[in-house]
């Protein structure tokens, strides 16, 4: 399952994961893109896909779109929490409401998503967890301050849990990729500007996403890498 699956990197990774044989969930905010991606993908692939809708940041939604899920194509095997959100904005600056909105979904977002499919994993021994942070969540900047800081709360997240689960058979790691050719990265340009001519093309984060997932059975976890597959440390 792909979190905000529908489009800009998390569609890139559900093709890539489509690509390779898996059946694919996507998961997005917008239903009518996620019904798009899924259609179209499982067209061009040949992969069972489905589409589901949920506002991650709302628990009882995410319970009731991975219910759906399972029902549709099993239980999950491999979990991408991709989905964020951006604003831009300073530590003084940023409002009660901006910033519970970033960490909602970019962090909590996450933890619910994980809380949900890790129990299963757990119980089989088996499962992957691929965390896209950010690499905004390891160097400070200017401007960015709930995103940066909400992805710097992914990344500790995602340690803890790969700790938790690692006598468990399940791995979780972490992408922290850099700017990406995405609609995410047309607005921040929009409002910021600056120059995207070193942005990475989705997907080849895709498939280096899936190098940390195929093949199945190894066992690296806790991992923190950048667009590269390089470990930051």
């Amino acid at each position: 399952m792909v979190t905000g699956g529908g489009q800009g990197l998390g569609r890139a990774i559900a093709e890539a994961l489509a690509t390779a044989g898996c059946a694919v969930a996507i998961l997005d905010v917008d239903a009518d893109r996620a019904a798009s991606a899924s259609r179209e993908i499982g067209a061009t692939t040949g992969a069972a896909t489905c589409a589901v809708c949920a506002d991650v940041a709302v628990k009882a939604q995410v319970d009731a779109a991975i219910d759906q899920v399972c029902e549709a194509l099993g239980e999950i095997d491999v979990l991408i929490n991709n989905a964020g959100i951006w604003r831009h904005n300073t530590l003084l600056d940023v409002d009660e409401a901006e910033w519970g909105r970033v960490f909602a979904v970019n962090v909590t977002g996450a933890l619910f998503c994980v809380q949900r499919v890790a129990p299963a994993m757990k119980r089989r021994r088996s499962g992957k967890i691929i965390q896209v942070a950010s690499i905004a969540g390891v160097n400070a900047g200017v401007g960015w301050a709930a995103y940066q800081t909400s992805k710097a709360a992914m990344i500790m997240m995602s340690q803890i849990l790969a700790a938790e689960l690692a006598d468990h058979g399940v791995q979780v790691n972490v992408v922290c990729p850099g700017a990406i050719r995405t609609a995410m990265l047309e607005q921040i340009v929009a409002t910021e500007g600056g120059d995207v001519a070193q942005a990475a093309d989705a997907g080849k984060i895709a498939e280096m996403i899936l190098g940390l997932i195929a093949p199945f059975e190894q066992t690296t976890t806790g991992q923190v890498v950048d667009r590269d597959g390089q470990g930051i440390s």
